[in-house]
């Protein structure tokens, strides 16, 4: 008995002396003016965040529609899974693939969770919101005018995903 204790004691320093691999960084070039802008957004809030641990690949979702999913590959290593359908990122307008990566960025690196509240006019409070990365988006058929172009809301947004206690905007009441 004695043997066998010190046999998997050994085994155990043995394995957690095993080195744990660099993490990696590989960025699509289309995907990496998105993940810039996100560490900019973040400097200017006083929030030093440093992307070298981040790989990003456009995968099929096998038929689960999200555009995107983030997870730790290991404590060192944050992965980024990007749908290749079509209206997630090739149709998808440049404000909705911005907020698409900050998004993810913001469950990867602001440990942020999904968030379903809405203000009382029934538009969702943040961009971690889990049905809607057009938050901030341009109209597709604009009818009757411009009224659902939402750019000017991307201060607002980019605001709350940085800090949860952005007071709510006009447009928000």
């Amino acid at each position: 008995m004695k043997k066998s204790y010190i046999g998997i004691c050994f085994l155990l320093v043995l394995l957690s002396c095993q080195k744990v691999p660099d993490p990696e960084l590989k960025i699509p070039a289309e995907v990496q003016p998105y993940i810039d802008s996100f560490v900019a957004e973040a400097k200017k809030r006083g929030i030093d965040i440093k992307i070298n641990n981040l790989i990003v690949e456009f995968a099929d979702a096998d038929g689960d529609f999200v555009c995107g999913r983030c997870k730790s590959l290991t404590a060192k290593q944050q992965y980024i899974v990007l749908d290749t359908d079509p209206a997630c990122w090739k149709d998808a307008y440049e404000q909705a693939r911005e907020s698409l990566v900050f998004h993810e960025l913001g469950h990867c690196y602001l440990a942020r969770s999904h968030r379903t509240n809405k203000f009382t006019n029934g538009i969702y409070k943040s961009l971690m919101n889990p049905d809607n990365v057009e938050t901030y988006s341009t109209c597709r058929y604009p009818l009757g005018g411009d009224v659902c172009d939402k750019r000017p809301r991307r201060q607002y947004y980019i605001d709350e995903l940085f800090d949860e206690n952005t007071p709510t905007p006009s447009w928000g009441r």
